[in-house]
């Protein structure tokens, strides 16, 4: 298999496990636009609403199969505040088990704290 496809599959996964946990939360709506193979900051991008407070926000994720230091994802993520206002999440595959995947920083604790932000 490729260096491409298997990158591909990474990020199917990921936007599936991405859309899994914001689906947990009836009170939001989202749209997630994937954007394979750009050069851009964001591999994916996903709009979020939430229906109770109408906060709105949009985040991007970075998909990385190989390793990527602490230092790098750091730089990255401020890099997509600063020019662009984005949230930015890397997602790798986990250290102990490859099918399961991480998010620098973590995705399911900050998604907590926002749908309980009040207005």
């Amino acid at each position: 298999m490729s260096q491409y496809r298997k990158g591909y599959l990474f990020e199917k996964k990921t936007h599936l496990k991405v859309a899994d946990l914001i689906s947990e939360y009836k009170e939001l709506k989202f749209y997630g636009i994937e954007s394979r193979g750009s050069k851009g900051t964001a591999d994916i991008v996903f709009g979020l609403y939430n229906k109770k407070n109408e906060n709105r926000i949009w985040i991007g994720v970075q998909c990385k199969r190989g390793y990527v230091s602490k230092p790098e994802k750091y730089r990255e993520i401020e890099s997509a505040m600063s020019n662009f206002g984005m949230i930015m999440f890397y997602s790798t595959p986990a250290k102990e088990k490859k099918t399961e995947i991480e998010f620098h920083p973590n995705f399911e604790e900050w998604l907590g704290k926002w749908v309980k932000l009040k207005n």
